[in-house]
């Protein structure tokens, strides 16, 4: 084929149903050289038997332990470039990508030899037209990354041309694999959340950019309000946020910024207002967030986060105390 090999690789845990309606949207792709590569981390049933029964032509990856986002899609990468793919699109397992994406994506970075990654708008599944993310920006004084056009309605407002952004998020992320070859892929101590962020950051260190190709669409199945309340979740984006301000060299004044401003006053206010009291299972999952961030333990979390059988103070004498 005169069309460039495009590797789509898709991390799975736990969750088959899912991954195999991605498999299937890709499948429906209208692009002709794909090479699906499933990274299993270690699930508790068997999904490679099944997925292979179903669909032979994809590559099962078996991981023994669960590697997280990053370790998943790194093992995909390195697959990708050991079969000289020329592009890998990491796509979320609960994700359905439409068929002609993948096509407008490679076309794109065809054309365009100045951009390192491209990406689709991305809507969530349960709401067709309602966007959950269209690119991202940061602002380095604060230390944020804030996606686009959240829970807004899609009608065009992104236009029809292809635009940079600071970063996309790696739920569907096409990225040039010369540019990973050389510069390496995701860095395993975020283990997953904001590891994204900082990778992008990397790729546009030499001077390329990442656009947004706004007529490319992927749904996306997430739900904001579980997330908001999973403590594994608080976890990870508070210790990998302050992770993310060392690799990206903001400064130590916005590391303690950040620390005690947003941080600690969220941990005060949902120790003491009665109003937060819900909110314990989080607060104690920032906490040894932010006891490893300062202990420097990356990597995956903690698997007791959410089930209360510490307290504030057991989590003092067996963390900050050591």
């Amino acid at each position: 084929m005169t069309e460039p090999l495009v590797a789509v690789i898709i991390v799975n845990w736990n969750n088959l149903k899912d991954t195999l309606a991605c498999i299937e949207s890709v499948i429906q792709s209208t692009y002709p050289n794909l090479s699906i590569i499933v990274v299993d981390n270690a699930s508790k049933d068997d999904p490679g038997t099944m997925i292979q029964s179903m669909h032979p032509q994809v590559h099962m990856l078996q991981m023994n332990s669960n590697r997280g986002f990053t370790g998943g899609n790194n093992a995909g990468l390195q697959f990708a470039i050991q079969q000289n793919a020329r592009y890998a699109f990491l796509l979320n397992n609960d994700a359905e990508v439409n068929r002609n994406t993948i096509h407008q994506l490679t076309v794109y970075m065809e054309s365009t030899p100045v951009i390192c990654a491209a990406a689709p708008i991305i809507e969530y599944h349960s709401q067709p037209g309602t966007i959950w993310s269209a690119g991202g920006r940061i602002d380095p004084h604060q230390a944020t990354a804030t996606m686009q056009g959240t829970n807004t309605w899609d009608q065009g407002q992104f236009g029809e041309t292809p635009y940079p952004v600071d970063f996309a998020t790696g739920c569907a992320l096409m990225v040039r694999l010369s540019v990973v070859d050389k510069l390496g892929g995701l860095d395993d101590r975020f283990f997953m959340y904001y590891e994204e962020v900082e990778w992008c950051q990397r790729l546009r260190s030499q001077g390329d950019s990442i656009h947004i190709i706004p007529n490319a669409r992927v749904w996306h199945k997430i739900s904001p309000e579980a997330r908001n309340e999973s403590p594994f979740v608080h976890y990870l984006m508070t210790r990998n946020r302050l992770l993310w301000i060392r690799c990206a060299k903001f400064g130590f004044g916005t590391y303690i910024r950040v620390l005690v401003f947003h941080n600690l006053r969220t941990l005060l206010s949902w120790s003491i207002r009665p109003r937060w009291k819900y909110k314990r299972d989080q607060r104690d999952a920032m906490l040894i967030a932010l006891r490893d961030a300062l202990l420097n333990r990356y990597g995956p979390p903690p698997t007791n986060l959410g089930l209360r059988k510490s307290r504030t103070k057991h989590l003092l004498n067996n963390g900050f105390a050591q």
